[in-house]
């Protein structure tokens, strides 16, 4: 007989939880690390797990979504050494300092990358980065009532610039993303861009 969802679920919890983990060892370099576990799941099975380390954290960060008073939204394009073209568009993202509130870390990130302050700020959506290999959880933040108060405050390691697009520009870019072109495509900035799609837009917030 098959079994339902949920007792599949029950079952994978009751095998598949960690019931305990062991520090191996540790390495840093720089900005990335990596630490290495000895993994006992509720079943018995024993394995080796990967954890990447980033500025000595796990990694949480935030992206957020600025929408200004005059409904255009605010992008940043960013040197991007990794990629094919050297350069992206994207939302305002960045790591949340150890013992900083994820909100506060969106207002601050907002305001050094772009020089906009909002109004309002929500959480959108949270989702783990890459639960393969870490822990860290990034928050989508959607930012409105947006307007340029200063210049940029940018770390001497940022190269940054921002401009304002219409939703439609956005959505063209979402829509016929490709890694062979400058765009927006980053899986964040592209999650950002449909969770407010789906659950905020055209609404009063």
């Amino acid at each position: 007989m098959m079994r339902t969802n949920e007792e599949i679920i029950e079952d994978s919890k009751n095998n598949f939880q960690v019931k305990s983990m062991e520090l191996i060892s540790s390495y840093r370099d720089g900005y990335i690390g990596k630490d290495v576990y000895q993994v006992t799941l509720n079943n018995g099975l024993v394995r080796k797990m990967d954890r990447i380390i980033k500025a000595g954290g796990n990694g949480d960060a935030v992206i957020i979504l600025p929408v200004t008073t005059d409904e255009k939204y605010v992008v940043i394009v960013e040197s991007r050494p990794n990629i094919k073209n050297g350069i992206a568009i994207e939302f305002p993202a960045g790591m949340v300092d150890p013992g900083e509130e994820p909100i506060v870390a969106a207002k601050r990130e907002l305001l050094e990358e772009t020089g906009y302050s909002c109004k309002n700020i929500i959480e959108m959506e949270n989702h783990f980065q890459d639960q393969g290999c870490s822990n860290a959880i990034i928050r989508i933040f959607l930012a409105t009532g947006c307007e340029k108060i200063s210049d940029q405050r940018l770390d001497d390691t940022e190269s940054i610039r921002y401009m304002e697009m219409t939703y439609e520009e956005i959505s063209d870019m979402v829509l016929n993303a490709d890694t062979n072109r400058i765009g927006m495509n980053d899986s964040g900035s592209k999650l950002a861009f449909m969770a407010y799609t789906l659950k905020y837009k055209n609404k009063n917030l």
